[in-house]
């Protein structure tokens, strides 16, 4: 190697030098005696003893000189590999770093099995999924002693023997509760070095996921049913009447203009809470000043409180109420509450709209005289088709949605929504949004 030959070279310059030194002196003397035997004068033998003393300092000096630069460049080459391997270590670590934290900050587990099924890496998602204290040292363990899962086991053993990936699901019960689990085992690494990956994930949310569709397709599927079978029977009705019985077979057809009117409220419901599901990239938003939607949705609203006898009181701030928000969006809120509103307020109620500075955001409440929700049915009024008054399945009630609609609207514009009642005594719903 350079290294050993720069070694070999120019590790000794004084040893070197002084070698030099000596040879030169030898030939000094030398040349005295040779002098001396031929009668030179002492003169002429001093005059080439210096001479001879210049040339041999002058190579002594320069072989000094050119070991001691030698010396140097071993050095310097030398530094310059320790400097090399520091970086490389720096480089490792941190590469390592990097890789053990987003195995700790994973939500997947993983796991890496040696032979002989030793433990060799088990992250804090691995312990907390299958139900392992964090605290608890996995490494060097056997695993299918520490997890006793036969079918994981059969999986594990499998893919020792070369069968391929072994995908499988389970099911692990952890302080009373069960978390569905999907389970993947893959061998990696040379045939000689037998080792097992094992991911694992959580499905709990999937299922949940999954869950809420089915609930979401029974529900619309129950939902366009009843006006649907509702239509078909007026529709044969009117049919057998329509000669023998007029003024039935107009009733009939009045019927028939409800269900459809039902039916046209519930697409719409459901386009507006898509588009509420959307995001903010469905949004067009603005600087918007709340009285404007509150007095459009009171003017629309007025004639069903009116019917009812019901009050309505909408009290302005002195100075305008101005929020970022998308104005057809604030007015479908400001729509939805307070038909709510008026839909579950006996005859000869009252509903107060006011507007209220919450600091960063401007608060838009809507409190009724109504018969108040409980605490259970508050959990789940925002929930799609949950109906605290199951009389609302009749034409004048509602599809179920609206308080749906206005929660993921509500969150789309960064803001938040309150609801306190108690039953019989009426509700407050409270919807904040930021300030512009």
């Amino acid at each position: 190697m350079p290294s050993e030959r720069s070694t070999k070279q120019g590790d000794h310059p004084r040893e070197d030098s002084l070698l030099v030194a000596l040879r030169g002196i030898g030939w000094l003397v030398f040349a005295s005696v040779l002098l001396t035997l031929l009668n030179f004068s002492s003169s002429a033998v001093v005059g080439v003893n210096v001479v001879l003393g210049l040339i041999i300092g002058h190579r002594t000096y320069s072989s000094f000189l050119a070991q001691q630069l030698r010396l140097d460049d071993f050095r310097r080459k030398h530094l310059e590999e320790i400097q090399e391997w520091q970086e490389r270590w720096q480089r490792l670590h941190r590469e390592t770093q990097d890789t053990t934290s987003a195995l700790v900050r994973m939500r997947d587990g993983v796991i890496m099995l040696g032979e002989n099924d030793q433990i060799l890496l088990m992250n804090p998602a691995a312990k907390r999924l299958l139900g392992i204290s964090e605290s608890l040292n996995m490494v060097d363990r056997s695993f299918r002693e520490m997890v006793r899962q036969p079918e994981l086991s059969r999986a594990i053993k499998a893919a020792y023997s070369g069968d391929g990936s072994q995908k499988l699901k389970l099911e692990i019960q952890h302080d009373n509760h069960v978390r569905p689990l999907k389970i993947r085992v893959d061998h990696f690494g040379s045939l000689s070095n037998n080792h097992l990956l094992i991911t694992v994930r959580d499905e709990t949310e999937s299922h949940q996921v999954e869950a809420m569709r089915r609930e979401f397709v029974a529900n619309i599927s129950h939902e366009l049913k009843t006006p649907l079978a509702a239509i078909k029977g007026y529709a044969e009705t009117v049919e057998l009447a329509i000669n023998d019985d007029p003024e039935a077979a107009s009733h009939f057809m009045k019927q028939i203009q409800s269900q459809c009117l039902r039916l046209e409220r519930l697409i719409e419901d459901m386009m507006q809470l898509a588009r509420a599901q959307a995001g903010p990239s469905r949004m067009n938003f603005s600087n918007i000043s709340l009285e404007e939607p509150i007095n459009e949705s009171l003017k629309s609203l007025s004639h069903l409180a009116s019917a009812k006898n019901i009050e309505l009181h909408f009290t302005a701030l002195d100075q305008p109420a101005i929020v970022r928000g998308d104005p057809e969006a604030i007015l479908t809120i400001a729509n939805n509450l307070i038909s709510n509103a008026v839909r579950y307020t006996p005859e000869k109620g009252s509903i107060k709209i006011s507007c209220r500075d919450a600091g960063n955001k401007w608060a838009l409440a809507v409190e009724d005289t109504g018969i108040g929700i409980g605490m259970k049915d508050q959990k789940r009024i925002f929930e799609r088709f949950y109906r605290v008054d199951k009389r609302s399945d009749s034409p004048d009630g509602g599809t179920g949605i609206g308080l749906s609609i206005v929660k993921n609207l509500v969150s789309t514009l960064d803001g938040e929504v309150r609801v306190s009642s108690l039953p019989g005594k009426g509700s407050k719903f409270e919807v904040l949004l930021p300030k512009a």
